[in-house]
């Protein structure tokens, strides 16, 4: 898998585009207009992957980003987001996306990105930016480790259902497309590293996001049960008073200084 060196510059982009994303969401609540650019992007983004035109879409992808960069408007910030990102992209292959569901996983991927920076919550937009970038490392991760016999299984798994939880998750897919092992000893290692099977795992990692984005940002209990990975809001709040004894709305009230009842979140 990518080695501890590719890891760092990885953390270091992370540091660059989440303080670019919470600059971008506070000019975009000044500047709506911006979001014009951003969404076009996107569009071409969407239609090289489904073309499967891989090129394109690493354009698009990098023009993305580097939009987002540039909006920040921050003196010397594009200049250092461009050395890590050229020396990161030695790293990407046409294999790179193995290890994804299908073509719209992908693309979701970015939706949720740019709908999130659109809101103008520049700790969403921070926490969505981070949450895109550790998805690039799982793929990285995932599409390196073959030559690797030294892969970990528990840790590949660890970082897919992280960067995955808003998606549906099973034991056996994780465990053949992304671990490399068998369902049985990916659930065994869950167990002895975790104390938990690979379901409890996951639903942990997502009562957890939950807490935090209520937490932390603008975000609507149904935006952020739809972030987690729940379409059913009476399953998800069942779930999160399960996990914190609260249901989230009371969570929200309670934890988040910002929290107003009558906010609403449009996706």
């Amino acid at each position: 898998m990518p080695g501890t060196d590719y890891r760092q510059l990885m953390d270091f982009r992370i540091v660059l585009e989440c303080f670019a994303a919470r600059c971008t969401a506070m000019r975009i609540v000044s500047n709506p207009a911006l979001m014009g650019k951003l969404n076009e992007i996107f569009r071409q983004l969407t239609k090289a992957v489904r073309r499967g035109d891989y090129p394109t879409y690493r354009d698009t992808d990098r023009q993305l980003h580097e939009a987002i960069i540039g909006m920040a408007d921050v003196p010397g910030l594009h200049d250092a987001w461009k050395i890590v990102w050229e020396k990161l992209a030695v790293l990407h292959s046409r294999n790179f996306y193995e290890g994804v569901p299908d073509a719209r996983v992908i693309i979701d991927d970015h939706e949720y990105l740019v709908k999130t920076l659109g809101m103008g919550d520049p700790v969403a937009a921070e926490n969505a930016m981070s949450t895109h970038i550790e998805i690039t490392w799982s793929r990285l991760a995932g599409s390196a480790q073959k030559a690797d016999a030294r892969h970990d299984p528990l840790y590949l798994a660890s970082m897919y259902l992280k960067a995955y939880m808003q998606y549906p998750l099973r034991l056996k897919d994780v465990a053949a497309r992304v671990a490399y092992t068998s369902a049985g000893h990916l659930s065994q290692l869950f167990r002895e590293r975790h104390g938990m099977g690979f379901q409890a795992r996951l639903q942990q990692l997502r009562m957890s996001k939950a807490a935090e984005l209520l937490a932390g940002t603008d975000m609507s209990v149904s935006a952020v049960a739809y972030r987690v990975g729940y379409r059913n809001l009476s399953r998800f709040a069942r779930h999160f008073f399960r996990h914190h004894h609260q249901l989230p709305k009371k969570w929200q009230k309670e934890k988040n200084p910002k929290f107003r009842p009558s906010r609403k979140t449009k996706w």
